[in-house]
C-alpha cells in the first residue's frame, strides 16, 4: 500500500469510526490502523478497546493514557521512525490535564511505541512525552 492510501484509509478510519470498540477493519499487520484504533477509543474513553491493541508493557506510567486524561483532539505525524520492529509515531494531544498533573491541559506531544509481537502484528507497547 503506498503512503498516501495508507494515510487516507487511516484517516477514513478516525474520521468514520465513532463506535466505542475499535473498528473491525483494523489491520494488526499494519502499525498506523492498529494507533488509529487506539486513538478513537483513547477519545471515546473506552480504555478496554484500547487495551485490546496493547503489549502488555503499554500501561499507565508507560504510555497508557486512557481513563487517566481527557483528551478532546488528536493530529498524528503519519511519518513515523521506524525499524522492522518499531515504529514511533509522534502526536500532538489536546488534553484537559490528568487528575494527578503529571499531563498538563492544553496541546502535548506524545510518542506512541509500537512494536510487533510474537505473531508479527503490531501493539502499542509504550510512549511518553519525550525520549
Amino acid at each position: 500500500m503506498s503512503r498516501l492510501a495508507g494515510a487516507l484509509a487511516v484517516a477514513v478510519l478516525l474520521i468514520a469510526c465513532e463506535s466505542t470498540a475499535p473498528p473491525p477493519s483494523v489491520d494488526p499487520g499494519d502499525a498506523a490502523s492498529v494507533l488509529a484504533a487506539y486513538l478513537v477509543a483513547l477519545e471515546s474513553g473506552d480504555c478496554d478497546a484500547g487495551r485490546a491493541l496493547a503489549a502488555p508493557t503499554f500501561r499507565r506510567g508507560n504510555g497508557e493514557l486512557c481513563g487517566a486524561v481527557r483528551v478532546g483532539a488528536i493530529k498524528v505525524d503519519w511519518n513515523p521512525a521506524r525499524s522492522a520492529t518499531e515504529v514511533v509515531y509522534a502526536t500532538t494531544l489536546t488534553t484537559s490535564g490528568s487528575a494527578d498533573g503529571s499531563i498538563p491541559a492544553g496541546d502535548v506531544t506524545w510518542f506512541f511505541d509500537l512494536q510487533r509481537d510474537a505473531t508479527g502484528a503490531w501493539r502499542l507497547a509504550g510512549g511518553g512525552s519525550g525520549p
